[in-house]
This record gives structure tokens, sequence and C-alpha cells, in this order.
């Protein structure tokens, strides 16, 4: 008998009375033709799955529909939603990171008599994204303004603030390769990832020509992607052992007109992020005499003391947590957890330890027993997160509820911002690969890169597109059941 695979579907909507209550066909509710519609598709008898899903109001905290509530169940991307409420609720939206430069040395005629180092918190927010402002060019401009135009010593990256290139645990290697699944640490430029740029040939057969973007992402490229016929699939896989610098990309791509682009995670954020801001620093006219490194890699460590140069903040959690849940960056829901983790009030060596014993004490609170949430890691890549759609639903609750006090109400907003979800009769997939050819979800987020998507675009019949359409969906997750 082949293993049942199960979904686990968590909605909280802020339901308008019409919704709940206007009549439809034959006098049903819209409330009713949803739960029939749930009904018809979670106790099919012919889908080997297993299921876990509940509908509530936050309006009347009706249960609109549940099935097996308490199971425990992968919650996958949707662990963001636990990630983000415990880090607004610990650290507040008005958190932000902190970047300095500092010099061990005094500026002489234009010379910095030292080393130049730049130390960091964790501020995912640094990169070449689009619409993201070029801090790094941004910092060397405020260096040439100083003076600055040589660093007779070393460009640093101390990122000792928090354990080196600490990946999640129960993280799959076949995963580690990816944009996705790139290592935590306190220095991290554009999202400590990589694109593959790969452009057709000029003919069938003929070899692809290929380029890393951003240059300083210090991978070794190799391996050869040949050139199709414009009908054909891409085909492309990339392969990089854990903790080395070789990237390997192969397969086909067809000659389309238009490239083909594949994120890869890097080995050492730390020193990709001072490899960046040495560019940065050219471009600027400043150059640097000594070797660039990251902090743990030197013999000779950096003398103290440092004098600051300049301090960078990052936008406010309230902003940074747009894009976590937006586009459900891995990345930045890890470093939620281990910021979460140094603040922790049980400290441990380990933040992310830390950071899951805050967890659970802050859940508790919500009324979130221990038994219903097993936490590995902040974003839902592990295989080892385990959460009950109950558990999920008291969280969007909480996050629902007016907040009194100095902090701005955001919570609500955050889980606001995305889209009505929406049910389809097709498909469900998972961020394990697993696919369930019956029915699909859809869930807030259009940009989880690593297939972790849970796509929709219909619904089953009119007053189940009336419902969802007069509710504001405030999270959908899709998870697997052991």
């Amino acid at each position: 008998m082949p293993p049942r695979i199960g979904l686990a579907i968590a909605v909280a909507a802020s339901l308008t009375v019409p919704a709940l209550a206007g009549p439809t066909v034959a006098g049903t509710s819209p409330a009713d033709d949803v739960r029939a519609g749930l009904a018809a598709i979670f106790d099919a008898t012919d889908v080997n799955a297993l299921w876990a899903a509940k509908v509530v109001s936050l309006d009347t905290g009706a249960v609109i529909f549940e099935r097996n509530p308490r199971l425990l169940v992968m919650p996958a991307s949707t662990m963001k939603v636990v990630t983000l409420a415990v880090a607004a609720e610990r650290l507040g939206w008005d958190a932000h990171f902190s970047t300095r430069i500092e010099a061990t040395g005094p500026l002489e005629d234009g010379v910095l008599r030292g080393d130049l180092i730049v130390a960091g918190d964790g501020d995912p927010t640094i990169g070449e994204r689009e619409h993201t402002p070029r801090v790094l060019d941004d910092w060397a401009a405020r260096l040439a303004a100083l003076g600055v135009r040589r660093v007779e010593g070393r460009l640093i990256g101390d990122d000792d603030a928090l354990p080196d290139q600490v990946l999640g645990a129960g993280w799959a290697w076949d995963d580690l390769a990816f944009g996705y699944a790139t290592p935590l640490g306190a220095l991290q430029y554009h999202e400590s990832a990589a694109q593959v740029v790969i452009t057709a040939g000029p003919r069938p057969g003929a070899p692809a020509t290929m380029r890393l973007e951003p240059a300083s992402s210090d991978l070794a490229l190799t391996g050869e992607v040949v050139t199709t016929d414009p009908d054909t699939p891409a085909a492309v896989f990339s392969r990089r052992r854990p903790f080395s610098r070789t990237l390997e990309v192969t397969g086909t791509i067809p000659r389309t007109g238009r490239d083909y682009v594949r994120s890869v995670s890097i080995d050492n954020p730390t020193r990709v992020f001072v490899l960046a801001f040495r560019d940065a620093l050219a471009r600027a006219g400043i150059t640097v005499a000594g070797e660039v490194a990251d902090i743990d890699d030197l013999a000779e460590k950096p003398s103290a003391p440092r004098r600051l140069l300049h301090l960078h903040e990052s936008p406010p959690l309230r902003e940074i947590g747009v894009r976590l849940m937006k586009v459900s960056q891995n990345l930045i829901a890890e470093t939620l957890m281990a910021r979460v983790g140094l603040g922790s009030d049980v400290p441990d060596v380990d933040p992310v330890a830390a950071a899951r014993g805050a967890y659970e004490r802050t859940l508790a609170t919500w009324g979130v027993p221990a038994d219903q949430v097993i936490i590995a890691d902040g974003s839902g890549l592990s295989r080892y997160d385990y959460v009950t759609v109950d558990a999920l639903v008291a969280v969007l609750q909480r996050m629902a509820q007016p907040r009194r006090g100095p902090r701005p109400r955001q919570d609500r907003q955050h889980l606001e911002r995305a889209r009505p979800g929406r049910l389809r009769h097709d498909r469900v997939r998972r961020a394990a690969g697993l696919r369930l050819h019956r029915q699909q979800l859809q869930g807030a987020r259009d940009g989880d890169r690593r297939g972790d998507r849970s796509r929709a675009d219909g619904a089953r019949d009119q007053g189940t597109r009336r419902l969802l359409r007069d509710a504001r969906l405030t999270s959908v997750s899709a998870a697997a059941a052991p």
C-alpha cells in the first residue's frame, strides 16, 4: 500500500456579514456552499491522502470548516506566519538590524593606516534586488567623502554576532545548492544567493553561455548546458556540495530568445559580502592593499580598539516582513528566528536553540499547547517542523487582535497584504516535491522559489467564489503529514 500524503490548510478570514448570512441559490448561504464544497474535496475517497484543515472567521470566531484540526503536520512555508508573529511580538515592528564600518588605524593623507572592518548582525536587506538601494555604493561614497582613498590594511568581514554558515536542522542535502537554502550569517549580501544566467547558443547543439550575477558570488562555475530546439522544455540541473565553492550546472535549454535564470546558494556569505564591498569601494576610487577575508579565516585578528566610520540601519521589521511574506523568503525567516534567539529571556550559546524555546513560550501565552508545535527552523524548509492547524489559526487570531500600547498596529495589515486565497480542483504541490493529483490550494504568496507553492485560480462553485472574494483571507498553509 503506498504511503499516504497529507495536506494541512489553515485559513483565518475576516468575513463580512453578507458573506456569512446572505442567501444565494436555493436559500443557502455562501458559508454553507463553502462547507459543502470543502467537504466534497477533503472527504473524497479516491485520494490517497490525509487532510488537516480549518477555516475560521476572525470577526465572529465561528468555525466554518475543519478536518483533523489537532493533527501534527509539516507546515512548509506557512511556518513563516509563526516566525513573523513571534518576531513582531518579541522584537516589535520597529526592530531593525545594524551594520558597522570600522577602522583599526588613523586616516592620514587619504590612507587608512590599518584594517577596514564591516561588522553585522544579520541585516537581510543589503543587496542588488529590484527596488533595493545600492547600499554598498552609498557606504563607499561616504568613506570617499571622509577622504579615504586607500586602505593600507585588510578588508575584513566580522560575522561573529551569529554562528557561522548555519543551515537549518532537517534541511535536505539536495536542497542546499539552491537559492532557497542559503546559509544564515551575520553578513548577508544579495540574500546570500546568486543567479546563474544561461543564454542559448546560436543553433541547436551549440553550447550555451553561462555567467553568475552578482559577479562577487565567489563560486567556481563548471559544467555545460546545450542548446535545443525552441519547442523543447528546459532541463537544467545544478549541483554544489556543502561547503564547496564549485557549482556544476548541466542540462539543456531551448533557443527562445530569452535567458534562463537559476537561483543558487553561495558557500560563504561573509566572504561574498566583503568581495562585493571591495568592488563598491573600487567604483568610488578607493583601493584596498590587503587581503579580503572572513574574520574567522584569519590567523591574526584585527587589533582593538576600532573606530566607527559609519553605522547603517536596516528598514524596520514592518517593511522586512512584507518581503518575507510576499515571496516566502527563507533566509529572512531564519534570520528573524536567530534574532529572536539572541534576545531570548532564556539565552543559549546557539541562538537558534534559544529561539525555539522563545517560540514555545510565546505561543503558550497565545493558547497554543506545547504538543501542537514542533519547531526546527523559522522558514518551514525543515522536515522536522510540525504544527496543527489549530495552532496556526491561534497565531492568526492573535495577529488580528487590536493591540494597545506604543507599538504600531501592523500585525493584521501584514497578513492582509496577501491576495485572496482560492481553491482549485487540480493538484497540490509541496516543498518535499510530493504531488496530489486532486486538489490545489492557493496561499497568500506567489514567489516561493522552491516549489513549496500552493497555487489556485478558481473555485468549484459560485457560492465559494463569492465567499472567498468577500473574505479578506489572512493566511493559507499547505503541509504534509508524516
